[in-house]
């Protein structure tokens, strides 16, 4: 049986350390790209050279590419994208009076282009590859935005709309794409991004407002693993909400 080869942008930590995980626990190898590949340190002490940290910054775009083709080298091949780095929490809160054009190109390069650029430099090596599959983690604020993080929304909204056009793009190379929004997910970090919220008088439109209550970052790595594998052969080009029935 084949290894899994995966790559997970910031795959060090909340919903990307349960994605690593998740395909660790089905025998596969994760390239984690972070800024400072020392926070992935915790991973490696526990799987070894099953994870493989790698340092970029994906707001960086010229770094992308370069990313993922050292990524493929040390993992032989890949088979699986997860685009799930991303400027979240209070440092993606911003409402139009506050926004400024440097905030701006800054969400924009790393929560769009990012996704764009690491996508762009894999297609290749998952074709050479006979297929595989790109997961973009997009937000339930693409679907109904946060109050106070209006261009946080529309990145991840655009998140969801390239998942339809790369789709239906690279479908004749077996290439499936499909972004995931997560809801009310409570991370490591989620106590804190709260209460910075909260200082800048911020509140959440999600949170305490979902049916089956608050999930975990397992939550969503359950749901990405599926739509890796066999049995999602026939989905593409779609947005898989995850929100524990908070859009009901």
């Amino acid at each position: 049986m084949k290894t899994l080869r995966a790559v997970v942008t910031g795959g060090a930590t909340n919903i990307g350390r349960a994605i690593t995980e998740q395909f660790i626990g089905q025998g596969g190898r994760v390239v984690v790209g972070q800024p400072d590949p020392a926070v992935a340190a915790p991973l490696v002490e526990r799987y070894g050279d099953r994870v493989i940290p790698l340092r970029v910054d994906v707001g960086d775009l010229q770094q992308c590419t370069a990313f993922i083709n050292e990524a493929v080298r040390v993992l032989g091949g890949l088979d699986v994208l997860v685009n799930n780095a991303a400027i979240t929490g209070s440092p993606a809160i911003a409402a139009l009076a506050e926004l400024t054009p440097a905030d701006f190109s800054r969400m924009v390069a790393v929560n769009l282009g990012g996704v764009i650029f690491c996508s762009q430099a894999a297609a290749p090596h998952l074709r050479a590859a006979g297929g595989g599959v790109i997961i973009h983690i997009s937000s339930i604020n693409a679907l109904r935005p946060q109050r106070g993080a209006m261009l946080y929304a529309a990145t991840k909204a655009a998140v969801s709309s390239l998942a339809q056009s790369m789709g239906k793009e690279l479908a004749a190379d077996r290439i499936r794409v499909i972004a995931v929004a997560p809801g009310d997910i409570r991370g490591d970090t989620s106590v804190a991004q709260l209460a910075a919220m909260s200082s800048r008088g911020v509140g959440s439109d999600v949170v305490n407002q979902t049916p089956l209550g608050s999930g975990t970052p397992a939550d969503v790595a359950d749901i990405v693993a599926f739509l890796c594998s066999d049995r999602a052969r026939f989905v593409t080009g779609t947005t898989w909400v995850v929100d524990g029935g908070l859009l009901a």
